[in-house]
């Protein structure tokens, strides 16, 4: 049911007589605690208190960027539900535009919710001062809105790409894990060690830096050996790593070695105690785009050889 009562927030409708029956959907990334599922999903009960709404069905994405819909199971599953009728509520609640997602084309988000408003099913932006009726001012107002929130994600990478670089020419490593041979320590800002981190594990300070160091003794011998069949004996990736799986040697994660791992391997300055940044760019969930030498960020002789 399209609500066309009032226009703007600010004069909220009280005289509901009918139960309405409404999903939620609520979608926290890595933005600000403010918008943790849980908080969204207090303001989202509160509207639908003040309107007479009963929330029956939640859709959820946790960890998930908004710049796209790829990834985003709860979001697909809502508007499949939609299109197919699978459904058992008259209206959708979502916490502001921004969780509905911050894509880049604005027009991918009106996509969706016109989808929706289609299957006679108004979505309702809970924490934004407009009421979503379709009037002009209200219209006006998510198209401004969703050029925001778009906005807002091209600034953040702006900022994150200028950080990163600056860390890379500090000869600060901030990737994931290293490569075999390799460790990753981690520095207080004083610059003391608070120790290694293991797979999967991130520093939980902002002030908090992380270098490389050499790793388990084990590796080292993997990465001499490799090299040394490369230079000495002139064989090829696939080759290098045909050996290494025929003497039951695996990756540090424990997997058969693959010829695309050695070649990276091979190709890593690290090795030679440099750290590069932006070889690849990976911006706003766009492809993946090969950068020339010239645009590189690096920082030479930044841990022992």
């Amino acid at each position: 049911m399209v609500d066309t009562l009032v226009t703007f927030r600010s004069v909220p409708p009280t005289n509901y007589s009918l139960t309405r029956r409404a999903a939620q959907y609520v979608r926290m990334s890595t933005d600000h605690q403010r918008y943790s599922t849980a908080n969204q999903k207090q303001v989202i009960a509160a509207y639908a208190v003040e309107r007479n709404i009963e929330i029956v069905r939640t859709y959820t994405d946790d960890g998930r960027s908004g710049l796209t819909i790829v990834g985003r199971g709860g979001l697909q599953e809502l508007i499949a539900d939609v299109q197919f009728a699978r459904t058992d509520f008259d209206c959708i609640l979502v916490y502001d535009i921004s969780r509905w997602g911050r894509f880049q084309d604005a027009d991918e988000s009106a996509y969706y919710e016109f989808i929706c408003k289609r299957a006679g099913m108004n979505v309702h932006y809970c924490a934004d001062e407009f009421e979503n009726d379709g009037s002009l001012a209200s219209t006006m107002l998510k198209v401004a809105k969703r050029f925001a929130a778009a906005d807002f994600s091209r600034q953040l990478s702006k900022r994150v790409f200028i950080g990163q670089c600056r860390i890379t020419e500090l000869g600060f490593w901030h990737g994931g894990k290293p490569a075999c041979g390799l460790r990753r320590e981690l520095l207080n800002e004083q610059g003391v060690s608070r120790g290694l981190l293991e797979v999967g594990q991130r520093k939980a300070l902002q002030t908090d830096r992380i270098v490389l160091r050499p790793g388990p003794a084990s590796e080292r011998k993997i990465v001499r050996r490799i090299f040394r069949l490369l230079v000495n004996e002139g064989k090829g990736f696939k080759e290098i790593a045909t050996e290494l799986n025929a003497d039951q040697i695996k990756t540090p994660l424990g997997n058969p070695w693959a010829g695309q791992a050695i070649e990276k391997m091979l190709t890593n300055e690290a090795y030679i105690g440099n750290i590069v940044f932006n070889r690849r760019s990976y911006k706003l969930r766009k492809e993946p785009v090969r950068n020339p030498p010239e645009m590189w960020v690096r920082h030479n002789n930044a841990l022992p050889r």
